[in-house]
């Protein structure tokens, strides 16, 4: 019998948390949200939603349903819904998204990709933000 997911995070699963001032390194996976307003070094596999506040720090994969980020990532993220970045959020790597929201402000570094479209390379330095083809990016750099 397949098991239903749902997208909303009940009460009884909470909302798992690493706060400001702790460093965790390993494999984090739940059904529920996570917050991480501390440093994880590793894996985040959530069906739920993950919130990185602005002194959160993630180095490694996310995969998750929805993503919130104020902090910094650095790897690559996964996600399955809206991935929304804050004016003080930053990510250095790979982004796959269902749904993009971007604050002024907010910096991208690296390849995106929205699921089932063409790879896009986006750089943004100094505010000045550039959005290229990869493949085309990738064929003028072997000329």
């Amino acid at each position: 019998m397949a098991r239903q997911r749902t997208n909303e995070v009940s009460l009884e699963q909470g909302i798992n948390r690493i706060v400001e001032g702790t460093h965790m390194e390993g494999i984090i996976r739940s059904e529920g949200s996570i917050r991480i307003d501390g440093s994880f070094s590793g894996d985040i596999h959530t069906a739920g939603r993950l919130v990185i506040g602005k002194s959160g720090r993630i180095e490694g994969r996310i995969d998750c349903m929805d993503c919130e980020s104020e902090g910094l990532v650095l790897g690559e993220l996964r996600v399955a819904g809206l991935l929304s970045l804050k004016a003080s959020s930053r990510v250095d790597g790979e982004i796959q998204y269902g749904r993009m929201a971007v604050e002024a402000g907010a910096q991208v570094v690296g390849t995106c990709r929205l699921d089932g479209e063409q790879e896009l390379q986006l750089a943004s330095k100094d505010g000045d933000t550039r959005i290229e083809d990869a493949q085309e990016s990738r064929l003028q750099q072997s000329a």
